[in-house]
Protein backbone atom coordinates (compact mmCIF):
# COMPACT_ATOMS: atom_id res chain seq x y z
CA UNK A 1 0.00 0.00 0.00
CA UNK A 2 1.42 3.58 -1.24
CA UNK A 3 2.59 5.61 1.96
CA UNK A 4 2.97 9.11 0.47
CA UNK A 5 -0.92 9.31 -0.47
CA UNK A 6 -1.75 9.26 3.82
CA UNK A 7 1.55 11.13 4.65
CA UNK A 8 0.06 14.01 1.88
CA UNK A 9 -3.47 14.29 3.39
CA UNK A 10 -2.71 14.09 6.59
CA UNK A 11 0.27 15.68 7.28
CA UNK A 12 1.55 17.76 4.17
CA UNK A 13 -1.75 19.36 2.72
CA UNK A 14 -2.50 20.03 6.84
CA UNK A 15 0.27 22.00 6.75
CA UNK A 16 0.59 24.01 3.46
CA UNK A 17 -3.33 24.63 3.86
CA UNK A 18 -2.92 26.45 6.97
CA UNK A 19 0.17 28.66 5.82
CA UNK A 20 -1.92 29.38 2.40
CA UNK A 21 -5.18 29.37 3.96
CA UNK A 22 -6.74 26.82 1.52
CA UNK A 23 -10.08 24.66 2.40
CA UNK A 24 -9.52 21.99 0.20
CA UNK A 25 -8.75 19.06 2.21
CA UNK A 26 -12.36 20.26 3.60
CA UNK A 27 -14.21 20.66 0.65
CA UNK A 28 -12.73 17.32 -0.47
CA UNK A 29 -13.82 15.55 2.56
CA UNK A 30 -17.17 16.72 2.14
CA UNK A 31 -17.57 15.85 -1.45
CA UNK A 32 -16.47 12.20 -0.25
CA UNK A 33 -18.68 12.20 2.49
CA UNK A 34 -21.66 12.89 0.24
CA UNK A 35 -21.28 9.51 -1.47
CA UNK A 36 -22.64 7.65 1.30
CA UNK A 37 -25.58 10.38 0.63
CA UNK A 38 -29.08 8.89 -0.99
CA UNK A 39 -30.12 10.37 -4.65
CA UNK A 40 -32.64 12.43 -3.23
CA UNK A 41 -30.62 13.74 -0.44
CA UNK A 42 -27.57 14.95 -2.96
CA UNK A 43 -30.38 16.17 -4.91
CA UNK A 44 -32.35 18.29 -2.24
CA UNK A 45 -28.46 19.68 -1.40
CA UNK A 46 -28.26 20.59 -4.97
CA UNK A 47 -31.80 22.50 -4.39
CA UNK A 48 -30.47 24.47 -1.72
CA UNK A 49 -27.34 25.73 -2.99
CA UNK A 50 -28.46 26.76 -6.50
CA UNK A 51 -31.44 28.97 -4.21
CA UNK A 52 -28.21 30.55 -2.48
CA UNK A 53 -25.82 31.14 -6.07
CA UNK A 54 -30.01 32.52 -7.54
CA UNK A 55 -30.06 35.00 -4.56
CA UNK A 56 -26.28 36.10 -5.09
CA UNK A 57 -26.78 36.66 -8.97
CA UNK A 58 -29.89 38.50 -8.61
CA UNK A 59 -28.58 40.97 -5.99
CA UNK A 60 -24.99 40.75 -6.84
CA UNK A 61 -24.81 40.98 -10.75
CA UNK A 62 -26.16 43.31 -13.33
CA UNK A 63 -27.02 40.88 -16.21
CA UNK A 64 -29.21 38.21 -14.07
CA UNK A 65 -31.81 40.51 -12.57
CA UNK A 66 -32.13 42.47 -15.76
CA UNK A 67 -32.17 39.37 -18.46
CA UNK A 68 -34.73 37.19 -15.81
CA UNK A 69 -37.32 40.41 -15.73
CA UNK A 70 -36.98 40.97 -19.05
CA UNK A 71 -38.70 36.80 -19.11
CA UNK A 72 -41.08 37.72 -16.43
CA UNK A 73 -39.47 36.91 -13.49
CA UNK A 74 -39.11 40.07 -10.98
CA UNK A 75 -38.80 37.89 -8.05
CA UNK A 76 -37.35 34.82 -7.31
CA UNK A 77 -40.08 33.02 -5.10
CA UNK A 78 -41.19 32.68 -8.55
CA UNK A 79 -38.52 30.11 -8.72
CA UNK A 80 -39.67 28.01 -6.37
CA UNK A 81 -38.69 24.35 -8.22
CA UNK A 82 -36.44 22.78 -10.43
CA UNK A 83 -39.04 23.18 -13.03
CA UNK A 84 -39.22 26.57 -12.35
CA UNK A 85 -35.37 27.15 -12.71
CA UNK A 86 -35.67 25.72 -16.26
CA UNK A 87 -37.86 28.27 -17.42
CA UNK A 88 -34.62 30.91 -17.12
CA UNK A 89 -33.30 31.83 -20.13
CA UNK A 90 -30.04 29.94 -21.01
CA UNK A 91 -27.10 31.82 -21.47
CA UNK A 92 -24.38 31.69 -24.35
CA UNK A 93 -20.84 32.65 -24.94
CA UNK A 94 -21.92 35.09 -27.24
CA UNK A 95 -23.88 36.35 -24.25
CA UNK A 96 -21.03 36.48 -22.03
CA UNK A 97 -18.68 38.30 -24.90
CA UNK A 98 -21.16 41.05 -24.96
CA UNK A 99 -21.92 42.08 -21.31
CA UNK A 100 -19.11 40.45 -19.75
CA UNK A 101 -18.56 43.43 -16.92
CA UNK A 102 -22.90 42.44 -16.15
CA UNK A 103 -22.17 38.63 -15.02
CA UNK A 104 -19.00 39.73 -12.63
CA UNK A 105 -20.39 39.89 -9.30
CA UNK A 106 -19.82 43.26 -7.50
CA UNK A 107 -18.54 41.41 -4.04
CA UNK A 108 -15.54 39.72 -5.75
CA UNK A 109 -13.49 42.15 -8.04
CA UNK A 110 -10.22 40.17 -7.40
CA UNK A 111 -11.37 36.99 -8.95
CA UNK A 112 -9.22 34.04 -11.15
CA UNK A 113 -9.15 34.79 -14.84
CA UNK A 114 -8.65 31.95 -17.00
CA UNK A 115 -9.29 31.28 -20.61
CA UNK A 116 -10.13 28.78 -23.32
CA UNK A 117 -9.89 28.79 -27.07
CA UNK A 118 -12.83 26.82 -27.25
CA UNK A 119 -13.57 24.48 -30.49
CA UNK A 120 -14.26 27.65 -32.69
CA UNK A 121 -10.63 28.78 -32.41
CA UNK A 122 -11.97 31.94 -30.50
CA UNK A 123 -10.21 33.15 -27.29
CA UNK A 124 -13.18 33.01 -24.61
CA UNK A 125 -12.79 34.51 -21.25
CA UNK A 126 -14.53 34.07 -17.78
CA UNK A 127 -13.69 34.51 -14.24
CA UNK A 128 -14.28 32.52 -11.31
CA UNK A 129 -13.60 33.56 -7.37
CA UNK A 130 -11.24 31.55 -5.28
CA UNK A 131 -13.01 29.26 -3.29
CA UNK A 132 -14.63 28.06 -6.35
CA UNK A 133 -11.40 27.89 -7.95
CA UNK A 134 -11.02 25.46 -4.59
CA UNK A 135 -14.10 23.50 -4.96
CA UNK A 136 -13.21 22.42 -8.22
CA UNK A 137 -9.85 20.89 -7.41
CA UNK A 138 -11.74 19.23 -4.85
CA UNK A 139 -14.46 17.88 -7.21
CA UNK A 140 -11.81 16.65 -9.56
CA UNK A 141 -9.73 14.74 -6.36
CA UNK A 142 -12.85 12.96 -5.92
CA UNK A 143 -13.60 11.49 -9.62
CA UNK A 144 -9.92 10.58 -9.63
CA UNK A 145 -9.67 9.36 -6.21
CA UNK A 146 -12.55 7.01 -7.46
CA UNK A 147 -10.91 5.37 -10.23
CA UNK A 148 -7.62 5.34 -8.30
CA UNK A 149 -5.84 8.07 -9.30
CA UNK A 150 -6.74 10.22 -6.28
CA UNK A 151 -4.86 13.07 -4.38
CA UNK A 152 -0.69 11.28 -3.65
CA UNK A 153 -1.33 8.48 -5.76
CA UNK A 154 2.17 8.40 -8.01
CA UNK A 155 0.95 9.44 -11.23
CA UNK A 156 1.89 10.23 -14.75
CA UNK A 157 0.17 13.17 -16.94
CA UNK A 158 0.51 12.87 -20.61
CA UNK A 159 -0.70 16.56 -20.68
CA UNK A 160 -0.39 19.81 -22.59
CA UNK A 161 2.23 22.05 -21.23
CA UNK A 162 2.66 25.72 -20.70
CA UNK A 163 3.24 27.86 -24.00
CA UNK A 164 6.49 29.59 -24.58
CA UNK A 165 10.02 28.66 -22.46
CA UNK A 166 9.41 29.07 -18.94
CA UNK A 167 12.52 30.74 -16.73
CA UNK A 168 14.65 28.44 -14.55
CA UNK A 169 12.47 29.86 -11.71
CA UNK A 170 9.47 28.28 -12.86
CA UNK A 171 11.10 24.92 -14.12
CA UNK A 172 11.94 24.72 -10.54
CA UNK A 173 8.76 25.92 -8.54
CA UNK A 174 6.80 23.60 -11.36
CA UNK A 175 9.22 20.59 -10.28
CA UNK A 176 8.59 21.17 -6.97
CA UNK A 177 5.15 21.34 -7.26
CA UNK A 178 4.53 18.22 -8.89
CA UNK A 179 6.37 16.57 -7.28
CA UNK A 180 4.71 17.81 -3.88
CA UNK A 181 1.90 16.69 -5.42
CA UNK A 182 3.50 12.98 -6.06
CA UNK A 183 2.99 13.73 -10.18
CA UNK A 184 5.29 13.68 -13.34
CA UNK A 185 4.33 15.96 -16.38
CA UNK A 186 4.72 14.84 -20.12
CA UNK A 187 4.32 17.72 -22.70
CA UNK A 188 1.87 15.98 -25.15
CA UNK A 189 2.45 19.07 -27.52
CA UNK A 190 6.01 17.67 -27.73
CA UNK A 191 4.91 14.13 -28.87
CA UNK A 192 5.79 13.32 -32.63
CA UNK A 193 6.85 9.96 -34.41
CA UNK A 194 10.56 10.21 -34.05
CA UNK A 195 10.29 10.52 -30.21
CA UNK A 196 7.48 8.36 -28.62
CA UNK A 197 9.92 5.57 -28.08
CA UNK A 198 11.18 8.50 -25.86
CA UNK A 199 8.05 8.83 -23.85
CA UNK A 200 7.60 4.84 -23.52
CA UNK A 201 11.02 5.07 -21.50
CA UNK A 202 9.43 7.51 -19.25
CA UNK A 203 6.54 5.59 -18.10
CA UNK A 204 9.24 2.43 -17.67
CA UNK A 205 11.18 4.46 -15.55
CA UNK A 206 8.42 6.11 -13.33
CA UNK A 207 6.27 3.72 -12.85
CA UNK A 208 3.76 4.83 -11.99
CA UNK A 209 0.19 3.93 -10.17
CA UNK A 210 -2.01 5.74 -12.94
CA UNK A 211 -2.07 7.50 -15.89
CA UNK A 212 -3.83 10.74 -16.84
CA UNK A 213 -4.05 11.42 -20.19
CA UNK A 214 -5.14 13.32 -23.55
CA UNK A 215 -7.55 11.10 -25.11
CA UNK A 216 -5.10 11.67 -28.40
CA UNK A 217 -2.15 11.37 -27.86
CA UNK A 218 -2.43 8.52 -25.47
CA UNK A 219 -3.77 6.65 -28.43
CA UNK A 220 -1.24 7.63 -30.44
CA UNK A 221 1.55 6.15 -28.08
CA UNK A 222 -0.81 3.15 -27.75
CA UNK A 223 -0.55 2.49 -31.50
CA UNK A 224 2.90 3.20 -31.53
CA UNK A 225 3.35 0.39 -28.52
CA UNK A 226 1.27 -2.47 -30.16
CA UNK A 227 2.39 -1.80 -33.39
CA UNK A 228 6.46 -2.27 -32.76
CA UNK A 229 4.88 -5.14 -29.84
CA UNK A 230 7.17 -2.97 -27.18
CA UNK A 231 6.84 -3.75 -23.78
CA UNK A 232 5.64 -1.11 -21.39
CA UNK A 233 4.99 -0.35 -17.63
CA UNK A 234 1.73 -1.28 -16.72
CA UNK A 235 -0.25 1.23 -14.41
CA UNK A 236 -2.94 0.45 -12.18
CA UNK A 237 -5.75 2.68 -14.06
CA UNK A 238 -5.38 5.14 -16.45
CA UNK A 239 -7.59 8.11 -16.71
CA UNK A 240 -8.32 9.87 -19.84
CA UNK A 241 -10.09 13.69 -20.33
CA UNK A 242 -10.07 16.95 -22.80
CA UNK A 243 -11.46 14.83 -25.59
CA UNK A 244 -14.10 11.92 -26.53
CA UNK A 245 -13.04 8.81 -25.89
CA UNK A 246 -14.24 6.65 -28.86
CA UNK A 247 -14.32 2.80 -27.69
CA UNK A 248 -11.64 1.67 -30.61
CA UNK A 249 -9.72 4.27 -28.84
CA UNK A 250 -10.00 2.80 -25.26
CA UNK A 251 -9.43 -0.46 -27.08
CA UNK A 252 -6.17 0.49 -28.35
CA UNK A 253 -5.30 1.97 -25.30
CA UNK A 254 -6.39 -1.09 -22.84
CA UNK A 255 -4.54 -3.53 -25.15
CA UNK A 256 -1.20 -1.38 -25.04
CA UNK A 257 -0.97 -1.24 -21.29
CA UNK A 258 -2.94 -4.35 -19.66
CA UNK A 259 -5.48 -2.16 -17.98
CA UNK A 260 -8.43 -0.45 -17.89
CA UNK A 261 -9.26 2.91 -19.35
CA UNK A 262 -11.80 5.15 -17.33
CA UNK A 263 -13.07 8.15 -19.03
CA UNK A 264 -13.68 11.46 -17.69
CA UNK A 265 -15.60 14.60 -19.03
CA UNK A 266 -15.35 18.25 -18.34
CA UNK A 267 -14.47 21.58 -19.68
CA UNK A 268 -12.52 24.59 -19.20
CA UNK A 269 -15.33 26.79 -17.14
CA UNK A 270 -16.14 23.59 -15.36
CA UNK A 271 -13.52 21.50 -15.00
CA UNK A 272 -14.61 17.41 -13.85
CA UNK A 273 -18.42 17.48 -14.35
CA UNK A 274 -18.29 13.54 -14.63
CA UNK A 275 -16.16 10.47 -14.26
CA UNK A 276 -17.07 6.83 -14.89
CA UNK A 277 -17.76 5.00 -12.28
CA UNK A 278 -15.14 1.87 -10.91
CA UNK A 279 -17.33 -1.00 -12.82
CA UNK A 280 -17.05 1.39 -16.33
CA UNK A 281 -20.54 1.76 -16.59
CA UNK A 282 -21.99 4.94 -16.65
CA UNK A 283 -20.40 8.63 -16.12
CA UNK A 284 -21.69 10.12 -12.58
CA UNK A 285 -22.46 13.68 -12.77
CA UNK A 286 -21.06 15.55 -9.72
CA UNK A 287 -24.88 17.29 -9.35
CA UNK A 288 -23.90 18.25 -5.63
CA UNK A 289 -21.18 20.76 -7.40
CA UNK A 290 -23.09 21.57 -10.87
CA UNK A 291 -26.50 21.61 -12.38
CA UNK A 292 -26.18 19.74 -15.45
CA UNK A 293 -29.26 19.92 -18.00
CA UNK A 294 -29.95 18.93 -21.75
CA UNK A 295 -32.75 20.63 -23.90
CA UNK A 296 -33.21 19.91 -27.65
CA UNK A 297 -33.98 22.12 -30.10
CA UNK A 298 -36.99 24.17 -29.00
CA UNK A 299 -35.29 24.65 -25.90
CA UNK A 300 -37.51 22.24 -23.38
CA UNK A 301 -35.52 19.92 -20.88
CA UNK A 302 -35.27 16.31 -21.79
CA UNK A 303 -33.62 13.36 -21.03
CA UNK A 304 -33.06 9.52 -22.23
CA UNK A 305 -31.66 11.25 -25.53
CA UNK A 306 -29.08 13.46 -26.89
CA UNK A 307 -29.74 17.21 -26.19
CA UNK A 308 -27.68 20.23 -25.77
CA UNK A 309 -26.04 20.61 -22.48
CA UNK A 310 -26.65 23.49 -19.58
CA UNK A 311 -24.58 23.48 -16.73
CA UNK A 312 -24.83 25.85 -14.02
CA UNK A 313 -21.79 25.86 -10.87
CA UNK A 314 -23.43 26.12 -7.66
CA UNK A 315 -19.98 28.09 -6.35
CA UNK A 316 -18.87 30.36 -9.13
CA UNK A 317 -19.75 33.48 -6.93
CA UNK A 318 -17.18 35.32 -9.05
CA UNK A 319 -18.75 35.01 -12.15
CA UNK A 320 -21.88 33.36 -11.94
CA UNK A 321 -22.81 30.79 -15.19
CA UNK A 322 -26.05 29.99 -14.93
CA UNK A 323 -27.80 27.57 -17.68
CA UNK A 324 -24.55 27.98 -19.50
CA UNK A 325 -24.83 26.26 -22.94
CA UNK A 326 -21.30 24.78 -23.27
CA UNK A 327 -21.41 23.72 -26.94
CA UNK A 328 -21.21 19.67 -25.58
CA UNK A 329 -24.27 17.24 -26.20
CA UNK A 330 -24.93 14.22 -23.78
CA UNK A 331 -27.36 11.86 -22.94
CA UNK A 332 -29.02 12.25 -19.33
CA UNK A 333 -31.23 9.02 -18.07
CA UNK A 334 -32.71 8.59 -14.67
CA UNK A 335 -31.21 5.17 -14.18
CA UNK A 336 -29.50 4.25 -11.20
CA UNK A 337 -26.16 2.89 -11.79
CA UNK A 338 -25.48 -0.82 -10.22
CA UNK A 339 -21.70 0.49 -8.41
CA UNK A 340 -23.61 2.13 -5.78
CA UNK A 341 -22.38 5.43 -6.77
CA UNK A 342 -25.62 7.32 -6.02
CA UNK A 343 -24.66 10.17 -8.32
CA UNK A 344 -26.63 10.43 -11.10
CA UNK A 345 -25.57 9.15 -14.82
CA UNK A 346 -24.54 10.94 -17.74
CA UNK A 347 -25.26 7.68 -20.22
CA UNK A 348 -23.26 9.02 -23.05
CA UNK A 349 -21.60 12.06 -24.50
CA UNK A 350 -22.15 13.08 -28.06
CA UNK A 351 -19.91 15.08 -28.75
CA UNK A 352 -19.81 18.83 -29.00
CA UNK A 353 -22.77 20.72 -31.36
CA UNK A 354 -20.07 22.04 -34.12
CA UNK A 355 -19.55 18.51 -34.51
CA UNK A 356 -22.55 17.30 -35.88
CA UNK A 357 -22.61 17.56 -40.13
CA UNK A 358 -25.26 19.07 -41.62
CA UNK A 359 -27.36 18.26 -44.57
CA UNK A 360 -28.73 21.04 -47.33
CA UNK A 361 -32.16 19.49 -46.35
CA UNK A 362 -31.98 20.34 -42.37
CA UNK A 363 -30.94 16.63 -41.81
CA UNK A 364 -27.82 16.10 -39.50
CA UNK A 365 -25.10 13.44 -39.01
CA UNK A 366 -23.47 12.55 -35.61
CA UNK A 367 -19.57 13.18 -35.32
CA UNK A 368 -19.68 9.51 -33.94
CA UNK A 369 -20.54 8.06 -37.09
CA UNK A 370 -17.07 8.75 -38.83
CA UNK A 371 -14.92 7.43 -36.31
CA UNK A 372 -16.94 4.41 -36.15
CA UNK A 373 -16.78 4.02 -39.53
CA UNK A 374 -12.94 5.06 -40.49
CA UNK A 375 -11.85 2.13 -37.88
CA UNK A 376 -12.52 -0.52 -39.79
CA UNK A 377 -10.00 0.80 -42.89
CA UNK A 378 -7.02 -0.23 -41.80
CA UNK A 379 -5.43 2.32 -44.79
CA UNK A 380 -6.59 5.35 -42.50
CA UNK A 381 -3.96 6.34 -39.62
CA UNK A 382 -5.58 9.58 -38.78
CA UNK A 383 -8.71 11.88 -40.48
CA UNK A 384 -10.58 14.65 -39.95
CA UNK A 385 -13.94 15.62 -41.55
CA UNK A 386 -14.65 19.21 -42.30
CA UNK A 387 -17.76 21.01 -43.63
CA UNK A 388 -17.47 24.50 -44.67
CA UNK A 389 -20.25 24.67 -47.58
CA UNK A 390 -23.84 23.10 -46.72
CA UNK A 391 -23.96 20.68 -49.50
CA UNK A 392 -19.78 19.50 -49.43
CA UNK A 393 -17.57 17.68 -47.21
CA UNK A 394 -13.97 17.37 -46.83
CA UNK A 395 -12.16 14.41 -45.51
CA UNK A 396 -8.54 15.09 -45.03
CA UNK A 397 -7.20 11.62 -44.50
CA UNK A 398 -3.55 10.38 -43.53
CA UNK A 399 -3.65 6.93 -45.43
CA UNK A 400 -0.58 3.96 -46.04
CA UNK A 401 -0.62 2.18 -49.22
CA UNK A 402 -3.36 0.05 -47.70
CA UNK A 403 -5.83 2.75 -48.93
CA UNK A 404 -7.02 2.81 -52.01
CA UNK A 405 -9.91 3.49 -54.21
CA UNK A 406 -12.24 0.24 -53.09
CA UNK A 407 -11.83 2.27 -49.85
CA UNK A 408 -12.70 5.43 -50.90
CA UNK A 409 -16.00 3.90 -52.82
CA UNK A 410 -17.31 2.50 -49.41
CA UNK A 411 -16.70 5.13 -47.56
CA UNK A 412 -18.95 6.77 -49.80
CA UNK A 413 -21.56 4.78 -49.90
CA UNK A 414 -21.99 4.38 -46.26
CA UNK A 415 -22.04 7.86 -45.29
CA UNK A 416 -24.58 8.74 -48.62
CA UNK A 417 -26.68 6.26 -46.53
CA UNK A 418 -26.92 9.16 -43.57
CA UNK A 419 -26.32 12.22 -46.13
CA UNK A 420 -28.95 10.41 -48.61
CA UNK A 421 -26.41 11.40 -51.06
CA UNK A 422 -27.14 15.50 -50.75
CA UNK A 423 -23.18 15.56 -49.83
CA UNK A 424 -20.60 15.72 -52.44
CA UNK A 425 -17.41 14.15 -50.68
CA UNK A 426 -13.55 15.25 -51.61
CA UNK A 427 -11.33 12.69 -50.24
CA UNK A 428 -7.82 15.03 -49.57
CA UNK A 429 -4.95 12.68 -48.96
CA UNK A 430 -2.41 14.42 -46.32
CA UNK A 431 0.86 14.26 -44.54
CA UNK A 432 -0.59 15.18 -41.58
CA UNK A 433 -3.87 17.22 -39.55
CA UNK A 434 -2.12 19.38 -37.08
CA UNK A 435 -3.78 19.47 -33.53
CA UNK A 436 -5.53 22.25 -32.25
CA UNK A 437 -3.73 25.26 -30.35
CA UNK A 438 -4.29 23.06 -26.89
CA UNK A 439 -3.09 19.61 -28.16
CA UNK A 440 -6.53 18.07 -29.22
CA UNK A 441 -7.70 16.32 -32.70
CA UNK A 442 -10.93 17.54 -33.53
CA UNK A 443 -12.44 14.92 -35.69
CA UNK A 444 -15.37 16.92 -37.41
CA UNK A 445 -15.52 20.34 -37.59
CA UNK A 446 -18.74 22.05 -39.11
CA UNK A 447 -18.66 25.68 -40.49
CA UNK A 448 -22.06 25.86 -41.54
Amino acid sequence: MAIYPSFLRKILMPSYEAIKGKQLLNHLNGYEQRLTWSKEQLLAHQWQELQKLLAHAYQHTQYYPKVWAEAGINDLRDIASLSDFQQLPIVTKNDIKQHYAEFVSDLHPNNIRKSTGGSTGQPFHFELDLNSNTRREAVMWRGYGWLGAGLGQKTLYLWGADLGQPSRFKLIKNALYHGFYNRKMLNSFAMNNNNKQQYVDDINVYKPTAMVSYVNPLFELARYINDNNIKVWKPSTILTGAEPLHDFQREEIERAFNTRVYNTFGCREFMLMAADCQEQRNLHINVDHLVVETIDSQGQAITGSSGDLLVTDLYNYGMPLIRYVNGDRATLVEDACSCGNPLPIMASIDGRKLDIIKTPSGGSIPGELFPHLFKEFAGISRFQIIQQQIDQVTMKIVANEQFGDSDKAMITEEINKYSHGELTLHFELVDDIPLTASGKHRVTICEV
